[in-house]
């Protein structure tokens, strides 16, 4: 009998979104700073995110930061006013964040489960253990990126591992 792991698209996860909006979260918290954003269809993340007033008049300085997606209506343009040196490592971060607002969003669920052979054939039963696990730091992961994230997590727990992408 062999452990195998199933690793596969989850198109419905939100691992990788909720682990943005942290980053975010945590960024905005760290500086003082006002957001425009200049696609009205979507929402301010960053002010969505932050727990304290601003106004744009209350700053001297500001950075535009330009995100593109995969498709047509997946753009936005975000205004940071703040009164930050351009080297600040919290500001560097979040203009990165911010870049990647429509990509970089990897989600995979994985399923455990046993598997013997008999006479030739393959019997498996059914998944005894799900998880989940994202990929944000790679725009486009490939099976080995995918696997070794695997790894890094939860061990090499399986003697046999499938990815299908």
């Amino acid at each position: 009998m062999k452990t195998i792991i199933r690793i596969t698209n989850d198109y419905n996860g939100t691992l990788s979104y909720d682990n943005f909006k942290e980053d975010i979260n945590y960024l905005v918290h760290e500086m003082d700073i006002f957001c425009e954003v200049k696609n009205n269809n979507l929402n301010n993340i960053v002010e969505d995110e932050k727990n304290y007033a601003g106004n744009k008049d209350d700053y001297s300085k500001q950075t535009i930061v330009n995100a593109t997606g995969y498709s047509q209506n997946e753009w936005e343009t975000y205004v940071l006013y703040h009164n930050l040196e351009e080297d600040d490592r919290n500001l560097i971060s979040l203009v990165k964040q911010l870049k990647r607002s429509f990509t970089h969003f990897n989600d995979y669920q994985v399923e455990k489960f046993e598997r013997t052979t008999i006479d030739g054939k393959d019997f498996d039963s059914e998944p005894h253990d799900y998880t989940c696990l994202c990929i944000d730091f790679i725009e486009f992961p490939e099976k080995e990126d995918i696997i070794k994230e695997y790894n890094e997590i939860y061990g090499v727990d399986y003697e046999e591992y499938i990815i299908e992408i």
